[in-house]
């Protein structure tokens, strides 16, 4: 039962961080400022390492083939956290405008993430087991990239342009994923089941509420454009 929880949780993170990669690649095609890169990046990683996680349900006990699919699962993860909290960082100091075939950039992580996956399965390098104990460290460091995207939206809901603060401002969103991997780090030290099946849960929520979000931010941009429409 805990195994079809997991695999259908994680199905369908996979499809609402691809959804997302999907609406913020539009941000970025729209505004072309080269910070918005982090958002549709950063969630192209969790929709990876939703996929090596749901790999690894498969083949839990597999030597080799299981220690580096959470290897992936973990970096790819900490990496999409990592873009997203970049973007934050960079949104009030690099303004300037790009035209980066996302495409090719995506198909090149994928591939990458890919190549990365084989040879750690056919190298097999000793010393990989060890990810099952530092495995928390790697939420630590998630956590801590939340925690500062959470407390630099509480200090500053907006950005210079309002469309894109209205996008990118998700305090709740970001909460609700700090909560989701709160949980799983709780479950890497107590081993109990509703911790774990918590996390995805939690992590099935906030990407729900970034694409609500999205919506809300579109409608409300829409009504600006005819309101000023008619001003014209």
């Amino acid at each position: 039962m805990l195994f079809e929880i997991q695999l259908s949780l994680g199905l369908i993170s996979i499809a609402l961080s691809l959804i997302l990669v999907f609406l913020f690649f539009k941000v970025y095609w729209l505004q072309r400022q080269i910070f918005l890169l982090g958002l549709p990046f950063g969630f192209l990683f969790l929709a990876l390492s939703s996929t090596f996680l749901g790999l690894h349900l498969f083949y839990p006990y597999v030597p080799g083939l299981s220690v580096s699919l959470m290897w992936l699962r973990v970096l790819t993860q900490t990496t999409g956290f990592l873009l997203i909290t970049l973007s934050y960082i960079l949104s009030g100091k690099i303004q300037r405008t790009t035209r980066y075939n996302l495409l090719t950039i995506s198909l090149v992580i994928i591939i990458g993430t890919i190549f990365v996956f084989g040879l750690l399965n056919t190298t097999n390098p000793p010393g990989l087991s060890i990810i099952y104990s530092i495995n928390d460290l790697f939420t630590m460091v998630n956590l801590a990239l939340l925690s500062y995207i959470i407390v630099f939206l509480a200090r500053r809901f907006s950005l210079a342009n309002p469309k894109i603060s209205l996008l990118v401002s998700a305090p709740l969103a970001f909460a609700v994923f700090w909560l989701g991997q709160f949980s799983y780090l709780n479950w890497e030290y107590t081993r109990i089941d509703i911790a774990l099946v918590g996390s995805q849960i939690a992590r099935v929520i906030s990407l729900i509420l970034f694409i609500r979000i999205y919506y809300l931010a579109s409608k409300e941009a829409s009504i600006n454009n005819i309101e000023q429409a008619k001003q014209g």
